[in-house]
C-alpha cells in the first residue's frame, strides 16, 4: 500500500500518530470463530471456563453482570475474578482477537437516593453466542456418571 503524505498542524503530530498505530492495530486483528473460541474454552480451566459461561449467558439475557455477583458465583474473590479477566484479555490480544470480557462503571442509585458505582462485565453478543455452543458441546462430551446403559 503506498503511503500519502498530509500536512498535519505540529501540536496534533502525537495525536495523529496514535490514531494511526491504533487503526493498524485493529486491522490485523482477526475475529473470533468457533473453532478458535472452542479450543479456548477447552484449555483454560474451570474458574475461566465458568467466568465466560456466566458472562456470555448476561450478555444474551441482556442483563447487567456485576463483579462481585460473578465472584460469588464462581466463588472466588473479585480480585481473583478481576485477574482471570485481565488473563483471558490477554490471551486474546496476544492471539491478535478481539477482547473477551468487557468491564464499565455503572452508577446505581440507592433506595436511600444517593447512587453509587458499580463494576459490570459484558461481552459481545457474537462472542457471547460461541461461548454458549463451546460450553454445551463440552457438556455433552462429559462422561456422564449417573447415566446407566440400561
Amino acid at each position: 500500500m503506498p503511503y500519502v503524505m498530509v500536512p498535519v498542524p505540529e501540536e496534533h503530530v502525537e495525536e495523529v500518530m496514535q490514531f494511526i498505530l491504533r487503526a493498524i492495530a485493529q486491522a490485523s486483528i482477526d475475529p473470533w470463530d468457533a473453532a478458535s473460541i472452542s479450543a479456548l474454552f477447552h484449555e483454560v480451566d474451570e474458574p475461566s471456563r465458568s467466568l465466560l459461561a456466566y458472562v456470555a449467558r448476561s450478555s444474551i439475557a441482556g442483563d447487567d453482570l456485576e463483579d462481585a455477583a460473578v465472584a460469588s458465583m464462581i466463588q472466588l474473590s473479585k480480585r481473583e475474578v478481576t485477574g482471570i479477566m485481565r488473563e483471558l484479555n490477554d490471551d486474546a490480544r496476544d492471539a491478535s482477537r478481539p477482547t473477551l470480557i468487557g468491564s464499565r462503571s455503572v452508577s446505581e442509585t440507592l433506595p436511600n437516593g444517593r447512587t453509587t458505582e458499580k463494576r459490570v462485565l459484558s461481552m459481545s453478543d457474537e462472542i457471547a453466542v460461541l461461548v454458549q455452543a463451546a460450553e454445551r458441546a463440552e457438556l455433552a462430551d462429559a462422561p456422564q456418571p449417573f447415566a446407566g446403559d440400561a
